[in-house]
């Protein structure tokens, strides 16, 4: 089974891989209003829930996907920078499903929602609920630590 911490790795090496993206950032919402001088556009994670176990050998996690610019100038960067970071949590979702260990993950992107002006920077954007699906594969009472 992929660990929590293996799963936010994986994203944070999407940010990493995209060129458009340029600092990445985890944790509640109220760190993200924290990030001031951190470089934009800014990819940010949140946990929100799980699902748990299922009986068929899965299990769900979902995120928030904040993909955040500081649009500079007049509307139209407003509108460059609306486009450009929804096409980045596209591409998110594209490193997931077409990457190297597509058949390691699952990911749904569950909704869409535009961000604006918001937090200390008065980024714009678009925020994303995603759930990632991987198999319970080394959930065995064989691998649980123990003295005996």
């Amino acid at each position: 089974m992929k660990t929590f911490k293996e799963i936010v790795e994986k994203f944070e090496a999407a940010a990493n891989y995209h060129i458009y993206i340029q600092s990445f950032g985890f944790g509640n919402v109220d760190k993200l209003n924290d990030t001031i001088n951190q470089p934009y556009p800014l990819m940010w994670l949140r946990p929100l829930s799980s699902q748990g176990v299922s009986p068929y050998g899965q299990r769900t996690l979902t995120f928030e996907v904040f993909m955040l610019e500081i649009p500079k100038g007049d509307d139209s960067n407003y509108i460059q920078a609306y486009s450009d970071t929804e096409r980045a949590l596209y591409d998110v979702y594209t490193f997931f499903r077409d990457g190297a260990q597509q058949q390691t993950y699952e990911i749904a992107m569950l909704n869409i929602t535009p961000v604006s002006e918001a937090f200390q920077d008065r980024a714009i954007g678009w925020v994303s609920q995603m759930q990632v699906i991987t198999d319970t594969s080394g959930l065995s009472i064989c691998y649980i630590p123990t003295n005996q």
